[in-house]
Order: C-alpha cells, then sequence, then structure tokens
C-alpha cells in the first residue's frame, strides 16, 4: 500500500477516531459527579438506578442532575417500550436515550412560566390585570366573575378554574371556587394565558414558546407539538400502565403548555437554571417566583409558577407531573443551586421520587411517605407481572401472615385499586381483607 492510500485512509479514519475519543472522554468523565459536595460513583449508582427500576415494573428513565447550576450527570435507563412475549414475558424494545423525549406532563407548565416572566420584565404582561382586558374568553363569557382572573391567579393556581372541563361538565368550564381565594389546580388556566399572551405577542404559541424560552436556553428536544409544519421528534418514548402494557403517544398537533410539552430530563435542567440562576431574568422576578403564593400548609405554598417549600434556610422549588403513564418530577435548591430532574415512562414513576431522591443527594426525606417506593405495592405487583395471579396471591397472603403488623390501610388499598380490572377476583380478596383488617379504620373513614 503506497503512502498516498494511507494518507486518504487516515483521512476517511479520522472523524471516527476523534468520535471514538470523544465517547471515552465523556465515559470516563461520567465516573463520578458531585453534587452538594457529594461524590457519587456511576457505577454504583447506575445498579441502584437499574434495581429500583426492575423493582418498581417501570420501562424506562429520563435522569439529570444539577449542582451550583451546572448540569453535573445526565443519563438514561431502560426502554421506549416494552413488547409482551407469547410466554407472557416482557421484552424491552429500544433502548432510551439522551435525545429520547418524554411527554412533560404538567412539568410543561414551567416552560411557559419561563415565558410569561419575560414578558413581564419586558413591560409586555402585568401579573395583577385582569386577563379579560387583555382578551375576553369566549368560554367563560356566561360568568362575569372571570373578569376578576389575573395572570397571577393562573401561576399560583388560584383563578378558581376547574383542572379541565372534561372532568365536570363536559360542555362547560366551571369557575368552581371565587377568583384569588383559594388553591384551585388548573391546566385550564394555562390554557387561557397562554391564548392572552398569543394576543399580546400576535405570534403562535408553537412560535413564541421556541422564541422565548427553547432557542435562548438551547433546548433542542423540547417540542410544543407534533405538527406536520414543525420539527417534531421521532425518539420518543411510550407510556406504560402498571402491567407494562404500552400505549401509542398521544402526538397533540395543537399546543397545551400546560401539559402536552415533549421533553427529556437534560432540557428541563437547562429550563430551572435559566429560569434560578441563569441571569434571563432580573431580580426582582426570582425573587417574586420564591417569595411565597398561596399557602397550602406549614412552609408549604404555591408560587406564580412553582411550588415551593421553606426549610431552615433552604428554598425548594419543584413541579410534578402525571400524564397517567407518564410521570415527571423537577426540584430544585435556589439556596444551594442543586436538584434532579426525572420523567418515566410508566404509571408508577411519581412513586420512586423518594428514593432517587436519596441516591443522588445520599439522604433519607424528613418526612417518612408510605406511598413511596419500596412498600407492598410493588412487591405483589413485581411478582404478578413476573410469574403472573396465583404467586402474587400467595406473596400477598405470605406477607399478611408473617408481617401482618407491617401491612398499612394504603398499600392494600392500591393493590385493590390496581387490579380491579385487571384481575377482580384478586381486588376483591383484597377488599375482604381491608374489611376484616381495618374494619374499624373504615368505619372512621365513613363517619
Amino acid at each position: 500500500m503506497n503512502k498516498h492510500s494511507l494518507t486518504v485512509i487516515s483521512v476517511f479514519l479520522l472523524p471516527t477516531v476523534l468520535i471514538l475519543q470523544g465517547l471515552c472522554n465523556e465515559a470516563r468523565a461520567q465516573e463520578t459527579f458531585k453534587v452538594e459536595g457529594h461524590i457519587v460513583k456511576v457505577s454504583e449508582f447506575d445498579s441502584q438506578v437499574e434495581r429500583i427500576l426492575n423493582d418498581a415494573s417501570l420501562p424506562g428513565l429520563s435522569l439529570a442532575v444539577i449542582d451550583q447550576d451546572q448540569v453535573v450527570f445526565f443519563k438514561t435507563y431502560g426502554y421506549k417500550r416494552l413488547k409482551k412475549l407469547k410466554n407472557g414475558n416482557f421484552v424491552g424494545k429500544q433502548k432510551v436515550n439522551k435525545r429520547t423525549v418524554f411527554e412533560a406532563c404538567s412539568l410543561s407548565k414551567s416552560y411557559f412560566v419561563f415565558a410569561a416572566h419575560k414578558l413581564v420584565d419586558q413591560g409586555i404582561l402585568k401579573l395583577d390585570t385582569p386577563l379579560y382586558k387583555y382578551l375576553e374568553y369566549p368560554r367563560l363569557a356566561y360568568d362575569d366573575r372571570y373578569k376578576k382572573i389575573t395572570a397571577r391567579m393562573v401561576l399560583t393556581h388560584s383563578s378558581g378554574l376547574e383542572n379541565w372541563q372534561s372532568y365536570n361538565k363536559p360542555d362547560t368550564l366551571e369557575i368552581v371556587s371565587a377568583p384569588g381565594e383559594q388553591f384551585v389546580y388548573s391546566g385550564e388556566g394555562y390554557v387561557y394565558l397562554s391564548k392572552v399572551v398569543e394576543k399580546l405577542l400576535s405570534k403562535s404559541t408553537e412560535q413564541y414558546m421556541k422564541e422565548l424560552v427553547y432557542e435562548p436556553l438551547g433546548l433542542d428536544r423540547t417540542f410544543t407539538t407534533f405538527s406536520k409544519n414543525v420539527s417534531r421528534p421521532t425518539n420518543h418514548s411510550l407510556g406504560h400502565d402498571s402491567f407494562k402494557q404500552s400505549y401509542p403517544k398521544e402526538k397533540n398537533k395543537n399546543p397545551n403548555i400546560a401539559g402536552n410539552i415533549s421533553t427529556t430530563s437534560g432540557d428541563y435542567a437547562k429550563l430551572l437554571i435559566g429560569i434560578f440562576g441563569g441571569g434571563h431574568l432580573s431580580k426582582a422576578r426570582v425573587a417574586e417566583l420564591i417569595g411565597g403564593g398561596v399557602k397550602l400548609d406549614e412552609n408549604l405554598f404555591y408560587g406564580p409558577g412553582f411550588s415551593l417549600f421553606y426549610e431552615g434556610c433552604d428554598t425548594l422549588v419543584f413541579q410534578h407531573g402525571n400524564n397517567e403513564n407518564f410521570k415527571g418530577f423537577g426540584g430544585y435548591n435556589v439556596t444551594r443551586k442543586s436538584g434532579f430532574v426525572m420523567f418515566v415512562n410508566g404509571q408508577l414513576g411519581d412513586l420512586i421520587r423518594s428514593a432517587m431522591n436519596e441516591l443522588v443527594f445520599n439522604m433519607k426525606e424528613n418526612v417518612s411517605d408510605i406511598t413511596q417506593y419500596p412498600n407492598l405495592v410493588f412487591e405483589v405487583l413485581k411478582v404478578y407481572n413476573e410469574k403472573g395471579y396465583h404467586t402474587a396471591l400467595n406473596k400477598l397472603e405470605e406477607t399478611l401472615t408473617v408481617k401482618a403488623s407491617a401491612v398499612s390501610h394504603y398499600e392494600l388499598e392500591e393493590l385493590q385499586h390496581l387490579f380491579q380490572k385487571k384481575e377482580p377476583a384478586f381486588s376483591e380478596y383484597i377488599g375482604e381483607v381491608l374489611k376484616t383488617r381495618f374494619a374499624d379504620q373504615s368505619g372512621r373513614n365513613q363517619e
């Protein structure tokens, strides 16, 4: 082989070598990550995450960790979709990767929160001006109380609007509480405000979200819709129920910034940094975002965009997301400039939040939550998914015999609900156990 041939081969191989070298460097860089002074070994961390997903019957996870306003860890686990084989076992189809989008669920609202507060900074939107003065809303014209609704009320979920029109009277969008008087979680409020912004900017939601949020923050894996007229993701995960059954992805053609944005944990982590530590909003805006709002409980408020929890010197902001078979959580400590984001394509994904928090920060949450993993619900469900009804029944009966005092009312009630349609006989049996073991408690609940 002559010298010229070697030169040509070198030219073609060089890009591949550089790519492989880059991948190796990335792998080396991610042997550990540091958060709040704690060094986490990625190999051990990965083993724990994979164990949790397996125990909780969850297909896939997108996870990002923030420290000192930097995304110090961004990784994905599991599969986009599970397929059931003829023998009843499940196999993963297509691994989740960093470009795989999940439904953001109610974390979609956070992207719009950023846009709204930018417009406040620019003097285009005022938080306390009644929205009807910007845009009258025919869906609420029947009730004059809607003329009291402001952007602040929408962002703090105190507008009085029901969450979704379909929940009560499908033909009427209801005001279920006087505007400004109490907390009523409402996606419909966000929809109204998003249309106000369309009017103010003379732009579609698709366009202004791109210009105000996605492009400035470099969010290249966040999408408002799956419209054919815009860039849309083909790399997306499917939602799964508790029994690992997958369902088609909802590919919304029209925008719904309250719950239908598709994204990754990495992009949402960038959003949190952009809002609270990126210099994109004025200090006055950030101060208002974390300065209180509608009181929910001791030290717990809903501010103009996020839930707020004050603990000692720490201010924590967070948002939960629930689209049935997709779940999400984003939490950020404003004081320590740290946090984590997770998206899961499984129905019980929100119930591993506490375990993930403990893994990331190497500390247990102050308040124990029986609904969170691990508990009997996950144990029985895992046995059922892997070995079927009879083995799951034996598992439950054995637990009720050996560890009777440790079984909670919640765990049995949740199992009864989970199996109500899938295994009616199993659900009925659990119902009888509930009546027998918690008769006094059931009686008190009915009084």
